[in-house]
């Protein structure tokens, strides 16, 4: 039996998030499957995690990509832990990806980053201009 867990995601753009990841440092691969305690899992797009268990990212009939894992009898885990650790996971990827998305439309309508900053919050500030 399985015991994967499932984190919804608003990840709609499967490039732009293939993106994120690799900008944040996971060894990504497309169309694959992970391994879980119990067996393999089939996925859109998997990143690899240590001792060869996987998360990985399927998408929905929604068009979403959601976050799937099966840490299940991995030393010191359980179905809570694994779901806050994706959901912590979830929300580093999706500040990578927001940014992202934010600057490819910026950059599509004409405009040019002027600076970046991170606030003591965690609150990324992007300042953007046109000159028409």
């Amino acid at each position: 039996m399985s015991h994967y867990s499932r984190v919804r995601t608003q990840f709609r753009h499967r490039e732009a998030l293939i993106a994120c990841l690799k900008n944040l440092g996971y060894d990504v691969e497309t169309d694959t499957v992970i391994r879980g305690h119990h067996g393999e899992h089939e996925v859109d797009i998997a990143v690899r995690k240590a001792k060869g268990y996987g998360v990985g990212f399927v998408k929905s009939p929604d068009g979403t990509y959601d976050m799937v894992a099966d840490w299940w009898g991995v030393a010191g885990t359980d179905e809570r832990k694994i779901t806050q650790e994706l959901a912590e996971q979830a929300d580093a990827i999706q500040k990578e990806y927001a940014k992202k998305m934010v600057l490819e439309q910026a950059a599509l309508d004409g405009f040019e980053v002027v600076s970046q900053t991170e606030e003591q919050d965690g609150t990324l500030r992007i300042v953007i201009r046109r000159w028409e």
